[in-house]
């Protein structure tokens, strides 16, 4: 039984699986929740990566006759098959989209404007005139040396020039409206402030609404990458295809600093998933890719 856990995790794991095996399930040692949940974690990683077994697996896994390994392998890949494409797995899948990129309303309400402007209005209650003298000229300074630049808006890239020139315009607004309000630090500081914490919080609201179409825009794009679950689960497979060929499994290694190196030094350089599918050897490898290639055919026909 030792024998048969171990097999059954290497097995799921090079079916991109690395879930922990129990008594429950009597053909495999798996639950059902072990095998979506580890699915449905391996779809959400951007990448295939091996997983980690212990030496003694990894011993008890070659042990074990070649046939007996591949037959594993597909009977644990034909859970997982079953899995994705069960009416939960695509339930699960379409709440995940709706809720990881979802499209917010771009306006702030009138009432977190409110809000807002109270608190600007706090803020600069305790402010006096000579303090504020200073950083005027500063915001005066800033704003002008930067539509000093505007020359330069038609050298640049054109993906940059939307951003560019929406600073300069800002920059401008930002001059006029200090230059404008300067006067009232002498002649009513009082309508300076109210002034000021008005333009302050206008400035923060239409930050916040920036920052929201920008989210949008990213969860749009987000979206689009993750809106089917076939290009993902053919991505991952198609990965696994692609860093586990050519294993060498004849490839001599050595012992340095008490660790086994490639006497290959190009072998050393190779990924992972290369790594991982020399150590447990041929027969679950080859199964595996199988499965994935066969997996990945059918998507491609199904599509």
């Amino acid at each position: 039984m030792k024998n048969k856990i171990a097999l059954l995790i290497t097995a799921v794991c090079l079916c991109f699986l690395n879930f922990r095996f129990s008594e429950d399930y009597s053909e495999f040692g798996v639950t059902h929740e072990d095998v979506e949940e580890k699915f449905w974690s391996t779809l959400q990683n951007k990448s295939v990566y091996a997983p980690y077994l212990s030496s003694s697996a990894k011993a008890a896994c070659r042990s074990i006759s070649p046939d007996h390994q591949a037959a594993a392998v597909q009977k644990a890949g034909n859970l997982i098959k079953l899995y994705y494409g069960s009416q939960d797995f695509k339930k699960r899948y379409n709440n995940w989209l709706a809720k990881s990129f979802p499209q917010e309303e771009v306006e702030i309400s009138e009432e977190r404007k409110a809000e807002i402007r109270e608190n600007k209005i706090r803020d600069i209650k305790s402010l006096n005139a000579k303090d504020m003298e200073p950083i005027v000229d500063i915001q005066i300074q800033a704003g002008e040396s930067i539509t000093g630049m505007e020359s330069m808006l038609t050298s640049l890239p054109p993906d940059q020039r939307a951003e560019f020139k929406k600073q300069i315009e800002d920059s401008k607004r930002t001059v006029a409206f200090f230059k404008k309000v300067k006067p009232l630090l002498k002649s009513d500081f009082e309508a300076f402030k109210k002034q000021y914490a008005a333009f302050l919080a206008q400035d923060e609201i239409a930050q916040a609404e920036q920052q929201l179409i920008r989210s949008n825009k990213n969860n749009a794009e987000e979206f689009d990458q993750w809106k089917s679950p076939e290009k993902v689960l053919a991505a991952r497979l198609t990965e696994f295809l692609e860093k586990s060929k050519g294993v060498d499994f004849a490839a001599k290694t050595k012992e340095v600093n008490n660790r086994k190196k490639f006497v290959d030094a190009a072998y050393e350089g190779q990924n992972d998933v290369w790594k991982f599918c020399y150590r447990i050897g041929p027969a679950p490898t080859n199964a595996a890719r199988a499965f994935a290639q066969q997996w990945l055919t059918e998507l491609k026909q199904a599509d």
